[in-house]
């Protein structure tokens, strides 16, 4: 019966080829649209390499410092060094604590200078590398003791390392950051923009800078992000029960400042929600955002091909009251035009999903868009990994099937319930 159904919608495709060609060329955007939604929401939120355990992952960023006897004053940035080893450091029901400064440019140079460019250094802790996955093409990170020793190491990516020397073989050689020499130990893969917590050209120990930490000083700000993986998502609320519990005891201590962070440690999207440090991030508004834009999306060329099918089934009333007045069931009729545009709304998908690789592709410095992408030097790149996750074929062939039961619903289940001699005489009511 279905082999039937199929050649009978192959017929129907033939039979008005530029008709059937609006149809699945406007399947095609629809599903496009929606789908480089979803391709831009699975980048931003799913685990990604380094970005491996997002769904583990907890983060502070904006705090606040507020005077105590003003709390209308503050001062609002990232953490400073202190803060996040007093804080954060000591949480027991996290697995790893690290932090990160982020968004410095400098210049990288071999030794006689003959080659030079800019490039984005983050400065991190030990514990960095083992909350974030990178891909490591020879060498391996520094520890806590080179760390704490001040080790002047450094770690570079892929494409910086051609760049200096022209081969990723770089292990213990030179390369000077803002004419201070490091020795390289370590090469990772490039990381695309879209890793925010872990992007860099160049990773050094915070320890080789002091002008970035302020060990001993009472700051309560400064510029580093603290990441926070936990061994699962239910300790969420453990690892933020313990937090509080900390900062109101660094707060305590406190003559003169209060430390505030607006309801963090957030979650991964809690973190992509948060607007700034005075309040707590709205992740419901965020997806609702996406759910809605998703349901116009779909919901405006469903009615516009719903018109389309509704004409189609115009020149088929006869055929569908021959085939009541043999028994065929209202059942029967509306599964059959269900599966015959499904056809049409299938070749539509796949066109459609071709079309919402090529536009992520090609537009991904601006659909990808980041923070970090308005300060870093790097790129927005997207790897395979990101683009062919079989969550997104899913994706896609759900939204085929919405789209087809919306377009051809209607249609179907008004032309099932016609009456046998009305259908004969081809009048819709």
């Amino acid at each position: 019966m279905y082999k039937i159904y199929l050649k009978q919608a192959w017929a129907l495709l033939k039979e008005n080829k530029l008709l059937s060609g609006v149809s699945i060329f406007g399947t095609a955007l629809a599903i496009c649209m929606i789908m480089v939604i979803v391709i831009v929401w699975q980048m931003r939120t799913a685990n990604y390499s380094p970005e491996d355990y997002r769904d583990r992952m907890m983060y502070v960023s904006d705090t606040r410092a507020s005077y105590k006897e003003n709390e209308s004053y503050n001062d609002c940035y990232f953490l400073a060094s202190r803060v996040v080893k007093d804080c954060f450091y000591p949480l027991r029901s996290a697995e790893k604590v690290g932090m990160a400064y982020h968004g410095v440019q400098r210049l990288a140079a071999v030794a006689d200078h003959t080659v030079e460019f800019k490039c984005d250094v983050t400065f991190t802790d030990a514990a960095f590398w083992n909350i974030f996955n990178f891909r490591f093409l020879s060498g391996k990170p520094y520890g806590e003791e080179e760390v704490q020793s001040g080790i002047m190491d450094a770690v570079v990516s892929e494409s910086v390392a051609r760049r200096l020397y022209g081969t990723t073989e770089v292990v213990g050689r030179t390369v000077e950051i803002s004419y201070v020499p490091y020795t390289i130990r370590a090469v990772v893969r490039d990381v695309s923009l879209l890793a925010e917590s872990a992007y860099g050209d160049v990773w050094l120990p915070y320890t080789t800078d002091n002008s970035l930490y302020d060990n001993g000083s009472d700051r309560l700000v400064g510029g580093f992000r603290c990441y926070i993986l936990a061994s699962s998502s239910a300790d969420f609320d453990a690892i933020h029960s313990e937090a509080e519990a900390n900062i109101a005891r660094l707060n305590e201590s406190q003559s003169t400042h209060l430390l505030k962070i607006g309801g963090g440690p957030d979650t991964h999207l809690g973190d992509l929600a948060r607007e700034d440090a005075f309040s707590e991030p709205n992740v419901r508004e965020l997806v609702m955002k996406y759910v809605i834009i998703v349901l116009v999306l779909l919901l405006i060329p469903a009615i516009n091909m719903s018109g389309i099918t509704q004409s189609r089934m115009r020149k088929r009333m006869a055929e569908i009251g021959v085939r009541k007045a043999f028994g065929a069931t209202r059942s029967e009729l509306l599964t059959q035009v269900l599966y015959e545009n499904l056809l049409q709304t299938l070749l539509g998908g796949v066109l459609g999903l071709f079309f919402s690789y090529a536009s992520v592709l090609l537009l991904s410095d601006w659909l990808l868009d980041t923070g970090t992408a308005s300060m870093g030097i790097g790129r927005t790149f997207v790897n395979a990994e990101m683009m062919f996750n079989p969550l997104i074929f899913l994706y896609a062939f759900l939204a085929c099937l919405a789209l087809n039961l919306l377009s051809a619903g209607i249609p179907a289940w008004r032309a099932s319930r016609m009456r046998i001699i009305s259908a004969l005489n081809e009048n819709v009511h």
